[in-house]
């Protein structure tokens, strides 16, 4: 087994504008988790776990909370308020009674807890925690969104899958996320949170990686085709996944696309998650249709200044015979109809970007003005191979990404997991043409 590449040689190979030579790499690497029967190492206590803040509609004067108990307890609450140093804030806060449902599955009984936080102040600290008497979570913070302006002020940080070695590898990875980024607006998960989708450990392993991260920065997560099982041959969401991310309600009517396909403002700021799972093994053309007319219409009455998307399978892949045929039938054209600025996916296992390269669509002049980037967070690698599309592609590394948009400049740093950066670029936005690519020489 080839060791993975080290830093020293990625820093001092990649050329900005030229694509990495291909690095022949096993399919998965170490942290590799066996096929093994579910241990049920994450039995939930009377104390609440896995708490997580999820985006809403309007983050700028809501949040929602999430979280998870042993069955045996009845009911649980949050108590918030505005934060402050003076620790006698504790008996000042309001408390609310979270809603609250019973889940089952193998051998896990628990509780499932979510409240959405309406009615908060734009731009403020609050500080929460959730529990009941004599079994609280300890107290944790979030800052509310700034109201949306005409000009976008915000940064964010964006992962690639998580999927292998979850708690041994993944958990730096996420940290030193937080660490270069602690006052981020949103992390964005872009599929394949867990290898499998029904196993409790590996969200447990997931949730333990981000500990207070996932319930101090709203997470924006969409899944991957490692959230959905076979087992009848076709495709079943995760039995997690709508019990423990309660996520926006303004997608489709589909109930196949509930809880995967939405969207937020935040800070002039349009974030559209897409399920690229029912654009590859969607049950019927229906479904299909119900995703593509939502989307069009998401971005025909965008007043956001930039638009992101986030997806799982790519556009564009890092490797001959990984092509996404339907996700880029269907989603590349409304792409480039509406301007979207930045596409963020997983699934190849690798870092790659891509845009002035990329034709476009039907043989129209011009270039592309979207920028597509794949990443990966975990330790499960796949080959690479040159690209036409590809101004980068680097392969074999664990990244993060942390991204800053101000006005009409997007910044967007991708680091290694060891916290050097591997690469930079800037789109600058220009009235009536595609967006300037500036990319960064790093020594």
């Amino acid at each position: 087994m080839k060791q993975i590449a080290r830093r020293n040689f990625l820093l001092s190979s990649l050329k900005i504008g030229a694509v990495l030579p291909l690095i022949s790499l096993p399919s998965t690497l170490f942290g590799v988790e066996k096929e093994e029967n579910t241990t049920h190492l994450y039995q939930p206590g009377v104390r609440p776990d896995r708490v997580v803040l999820t985006v809403t509609e309007d983050p700028s004067t809501s949040v929602t909370v999430n979280w998870r108990t042993a069955d045996t307890v009845a009911e649980s609450h949050i108590e918030y308020n505005l934060d402050d140093a003076h620790p006698a804030f504790v008996s000042k806060v309001m408390r609310l009674k979270a809603q609250t449902r019973s889940f089952s599955y193998e051998t896990i009984k628990a509780k499932n807890h979510r409240i959405t936080l309406a009615g908060l102040l734009p731009g403020k600290l609050y500080t929460y925690r959730t529990g009941a008497e004599n079994n609280w979570s300890e107290w944790m913070q979030f800052r509310t969104a700034e109201q949306n302006t005409s000009q976008s002020k915000i940064s964010f940080i964006y992962l690639g899958d998580a999927q292998v070695g979850i708690r041994p590898l993944w958990s730096r990875v996420i940290r030193k996320a937080y660490a270069v980024n602690p006052e981020a607006s949103l992390v964005i998960h872009a599929g394949d949170l867990v290898n499998r989708a029904n196993k409790d450990d590996e969200w447990g392993d997931w949730f333990g990686a981000g500990a207070f991260i996932h319930g101090t920065i709203p997470v924006m997560v969409t899944p991957g085709n490692h959230e959905y099982i076979h087992e009848d041959g076709k495709p079943h969401l995760s039995v997690y996944w709508k019990e423990q991310f309660q996520l926006p309600q303004n997608g489709p009517q589909d109930p196949l696309l509930a809880g995967s396909c939405y969207f937020t403002d935040v800070q002039g700021v349009r974030f559209i998650s897409l399920n690229t799972q029912m654009l590859e093994e969607a049950p019927s053309q229906d479904c299909i249709r119900q995703q593509v007319e939502w989307l069009h219409k998401v971005l025909k009455d965008n007043r956001q200044q930039w638009t992101c998307m986030v997806m799982h399978h790519p556009v564009f892949s890092t490797k001959k015979g990984r092509y996404n045929k339907q996700v880029r039938k269907y989603l590349k054209p409304i792409f480039e109809q509406y301007h979207v600025d930045l596409v963020m996916q997983g699934h190849d296992h690798a870092y790659a970007r891509g845009m002035e390269k990329i034709d476009l669509t039907g043989g129209a002049a011009g270039k592309s003005g979207t920028m597509y980037v794949v990443s990966v967070s975990g330790s499960k690698m796949y080959e690479t191979e040159t690209m036409d599309w590809a101004d980068i592609i680097a392969p074999d590394v664990q990244v993060y990404h942390k991204v800053s948009i101000d006005n009409e400049t997007l910044s967007f740093n991708t680091y290694l997991a060891t916290g050097e950066l591997l690469d930079a670029f800037e789109l600058v936005k220009r009235k009536g043409q595609p967006n300037r690519l500036i990319s960064k020489k790093i020594n």
